[in-house]
């Protein structure tokens, strides 16, 4: 594993897009579906940066089986080291056609710490944000990036607010469980219509497959969740055994290309590429 290096990237096209996957609680699939999304991206030959802004509960470190790395997110909104810094490139671990880094977060419980005493310092929140908006820039313009990825913490953390301000396209993930819906509607409407002026997407993570028998079944449900949350819906995919006996130990389509579940993140990668 290498870090950044700016002369190597050849960027495919002229897209550049941030976006933001954050659910309103924990459990919904959200860090499974982000890097297996960037994954997919990096391999049609896009440059994707995947960032883990779960400062409370890091997981990519484990998926991507990161024991550690000379710099962490938490460094760079520290100011103790750049950007470019912080990203390890897995390009030749997942023989990917584009340049495929993730940036990691600390997951000790030192850093855990911190983090949250941090998240209720409203002038670090802000200096964190525009340390965020610099860095899209700077990796758009400079590093030829075309995708920037930011899996989030749950529910209100101030990280999490931090990178849906800096989206330009914002994907909630939610499951079907009635929780799970009414707050993911609260959200929608208080915070993010309201509050951020942002408007959602909407991914119907491990659905019940007796809910799913025929093709109007996920016609019916969309339409269903449409109405109910007043927002798109991108995608509806089922909860297949497979995937929870893989237990996020690895990136699921590397291990099975051809299964219907990296078919429907193939089709999510579709939609970031000719999507807003």
């Amino acid at each position: 594993m290498t870090y950044a290096s700016i002369s190597s990237w050849n960027p495919r096209s002229k897209i550049n897009k941030s976006i933001t996957v954050h659910s309103y609680k924990g459990g919904t699939g959200k860090s499974n579906l982000s890097a297996n999304a960037a994954l997919i991206l990096a391999k049609r030959g896009y440059n994707v940066v995947l960032f883990d802004f779960d400062f409370r509960a890091p997981s990519l470190n484990a998926l991507f089986q990161m024991n550690g790395t000379q710099y962490w997110i938490n460094d760079w909104l520290a100011q103790r080291c750049e950007l470019t810094e912080v990203l390890v490139d897995l390009s030749a671990q997942f023989h990917t056609k584009g340049r495929f880094q993730v940036g990691f977060t600390n997951p000790s419980g030192k850093a855990i710490n911190e983090m949250t005493i941090h998240s209720l310092d409203e002038e670090w929140q802000a200096r964190v944000l525009q340390l965020v908006l610099d860095g899209k820039d700077l990796l758009f313009e400079r590093h030829n990036v075309n995708f920037q990825i930011f899996d989030t913490s749950p529910g209100f953390a101030m990280s999490s607010i931090n990178a849906i301000l800096a989206a330009d396209e914002l994907i909630l993930v939610i499951k079907m469980d009635q929780l799970d819906i009414v707050g993911t509607q609260h959200l929608i409407r208080g915070v993010y219509n309201q509050t951020l002026g942002k408007k959602p997407e909407l991914i119907v993570n491990k659905v019940p497959c007796s809910m799913l028998q025929t093709p109007d079944d996920y016609k019916r449900l969309k339409i269903d969740l449409s109405k109910k949350l007043g927002v798109g819906i991108i995608e509806i995919i089922p909860c297949f055994c497979e995937v929870m006996e893989n237990m996020g130990q690895t990136l699921f389509v590397e291990k099975q290309p051809d299964h219907e579940f990296s078919k429907s993140i193939g089709q999510l990668a579709s939609y970031f590429e000719l999507g807003n």
